[in-house]
């Protein structure tokens, strides 16, 4: 890229961690997330979004800075510790225009026109020309200061509806001076970024664009456009185009799990077509194989991973190694976008437990006492602590019920769109075989195998069941948990269904029986969608369910299931009737300890997790067996 040769083709997407300072410094904690990235054998790493002007630029309120030269030393520390795993560092250069919070920044947005991005959006304030020549001046400025940093490239982020993008893009530039209007008006700012970065920096840091080619939007940058505007970038001069998308809402960008792999790397392939300098692709890209076919076909010259390699950081080693099947391969599940976009707190991930946690945290010491430990149940929290205590040395008997291991992750990947959950279960295997633990399926532990394996220790990981609601007429024949759905020991099609409940569980159940042909209502007690549902994929969810004519009918309480109709009053005490063939029961899940009365007695030490300490998400279940698989 430029000047800059790398060792391979693998580029780490610039993803934000929350990891910097309260005051846009740099941390120790991010030096190490970096390294350890870097460490997993990638050629390049891209350095999450830098706020270049402060205080509008401000982009969250741990976002790393370097607006001032007071950054410069933190950022040298960062780039070392990069080129010390052997990786090139570069920098991506950031200013978030209308989109930045007023919370955050302390002021008004700003933008090229006065348009609120986004609904709910603070009305952004009209850049003057003289601000907009200060803007384009502070990216060359930081530019500067990632070269004085040892940085050995920088990346301009034009995408993503941020600041360049709100320029480039008709949806939120009608300007009618030169910085608007016609595609050169609209170009102009970003030409004017890169003519700065250049006279700042003596046009020998290599410049990668990040560039939004389609907003998916009417009115908006278009494929057409976005090609054209790579073959400007080229002309100008810079080095490389990390293909992405404009202002097109995070579930394009930041896409759940039933987008398939690699769905974007047919718009890189079309920028290719026309620019003759490296083209970067990025975009739930998981598998080695995947990767390979992609350059293999000329579709890209890079391949750029971010989620993927926050899931396993040595996917590119064991890609290199021949051993795809160790790979932690990424499921979209936006684990890390909760935390990151919706929480506040830092990166984490539902797959990797030690993502964001300092070296001493993550690593795994081998411990003092080899141990004979017992786990009951292989769902995602029994096979990550028997995998645990298998690298720590200890002896690791699992034992599932079921003829095979994954516990509700089989269950789960049933439903439509999450099919990836079987690449958790495939992992987990494999490592389990690889690491020696004793694997026991279709075998329930009882006080006979207790009494035979004598164990030091034992992990209860039985997950949880379902919740059947008090509600006359519940036992009737053909009312049914969910979960008998899912797995398949119940066919319901071309039918009427009722699903009680409306949270996670019971919106799948809907999908998943609408598409079998059902007719499908959702009776919801609340009138809000659960906030234990991820927000990308809600919104997928609720347009998918639209999609299948379900009807959710939020507010209403179950009365009493008569033979062949459900009864239900709503909020103002109005009565209804709704008939049906098949009632389905989704009211959630409460831990199931039945094992706990066959370990009564032993002298053992006994730990509960997962589903059957507290009922949550796959990352609370990896987490738990991660964390208690430590302290034996």
């Amino acid at each position: 890229i430029g000047k800059v040769k790398v060792r391979n083709r693998i580029v780490f997407a610039p993803i934000s961690t929350n990891l910097a300072g309260v005051g846009g410094e740099v941390t120790e904690r991010m030096i190490e997330h970096y390294h350890r990235i870097a460490a997993g054998g990638v050629g390049l790493v891209i350095v999450e979004n830098a706020c270049v002007h402060f205080p509008d630029g401000r982009h969250g309120a741990t976002q790393p800075r370097i607006d001032s030269d007071e950054f410069i030393p933190g950022l040298y520390h960062l780039a070392q510790a990069i080129h010390l795993a052997g990786a090139k560092a570069c920098i991506e250069l950031t200013h978030p225009g209308g989109v930045a919070n007023p919370e955050v920044t302390g002021t008004q947005p700003i933008a090229p026109s006065p348009i609120p991005i986004g609904a709910g959006k603070t009305t952004p304030r009209e850049l003057t020309v003289d601000e907009i020549e200060e803007l384009a001046l502070s990216f060359g400025e930081a530019a500067f200061r990632a070269k004085r940093a040892l940085f050995d490239m920088v990346e301009i982020q034009a995408g993503h509806g941020l600041l360049i993008n709100q320029f480039l893009s008709p949806l939120t530039n009608r300007r009618t001076d030169e910085f608007g209007g016609s595609l050169d008006g609209r170009f102009r700012f970003l030409e004017m970024v890169i003519d700065k970065i250049k006279e700042c920096t003596g046009e020998d840091l290599p410049i990668s664009v990040r560039l939004g080619v389609e907003e998916f939007t009417e009115g908006g940058i278009n494929l057409s456009e976005g090609r054209e505007i790579a073959k400007r970038l080229e002309r100008v001069g810079i080095d490389a185009i990390h293909v992405t998308l404009g202002k097109s809402g995070r579930e394009k960008r930041l896409e759940p799990m039933p987008y398939p792999q690699g769905w974007r790397t047919y718009l890189a392939e079309k920028v290719r077509e026309e620019v003759g300098i490296p083209v970067i692709t990025v975009g739930v890209i998981r598998e080695p194989w995947f990767a390979e076919k992609i350059l293999e076909e000329g579709k890209a010259d890079f391949i750029a991973l971010g989620r993927a390699l926050i899931a396993d950081p040595e996917w590119p080693r064991k890609a290199l190694e021949g051993k795809e099947a160790s790979i932690r391969r990424c499921i979209s599940c936006n684990e890390c976008v909760r935390a990151r976009h919706y929480e506040g707190l830092p990166i984490r991930c539902a797959l990797n437990p030690t993502v964001g946690l300092s070296g001493s945290l993550a690593m795994l010491r081998r411990a003092d006492i080899r141990r004979r430990v017992l786990v009951v149940g292989a769902g995602p929290a029994g096979m990550e602590a028997a995998r645990v205590c298998a690298l720590r040395g200890h002896e690791v008997y699992l034992y599932e019920r079921e003829e095979k291991p994954g516990g509700a992750l089989n269950m789960a990947s049933k439903i439509p769109g999450k099919e990836k959950l079987r690449w958790v279960v495939e992992y987990y295997i494999h490592e389990l075989r690889r690491l020696g633990v004793h694997l026991r399926v279709g075998k329930a532990v009882d006080r006979t195998v207790v009494e035979a394996l004598k164990p030091d220790v034992v992990i209860v990981a039985t997950g949880a069941e379902p919740i059947i609601p008090d509600i006359p007429g519940v036992d009737r024949e053909k009312v049914v948990p969910a979960q008998d759905v899912l797995r398949g020991n119940i066919i319901i099609e071309g039918v009427r269904v009722v699903v009680i409940g409306g949270g996670l569980i019971g919106l799948e159940t809907a999908e998943y029986l609408a598409l079998k042909g059902n007719t499908v209502k959702v009776l919801k007690r609340y009138r809000t969608i659960s906030k234990d549902i991820e927000p990308i994929y809600a919104s997928y969810l609720l347009t998918k369910l639209e999609e299948c004519k379900v009807d959710i009918i939020f507010g209403v309480r179950v009365m009493r299931i008569e033979p062949d109709r459900v009864i239900i009053k709503d909020d103002e005490g109005r009565i209804e009737s709704i008939p049906y063939d098949w009632v389905v029961l989704a009211r959630g899940l409460k831990p199931s300890r039945d094992i706990l009365r066959e370990l009564d007695g032993f002298d053992c030490e006994i730990y509960i997790i997962g589903d059957c300490l507290k009922p949550g998400r796959i990352y609370d279940a990896i987490f738990g067996g991660f964390v208690t698989a430590r302290q034996i």
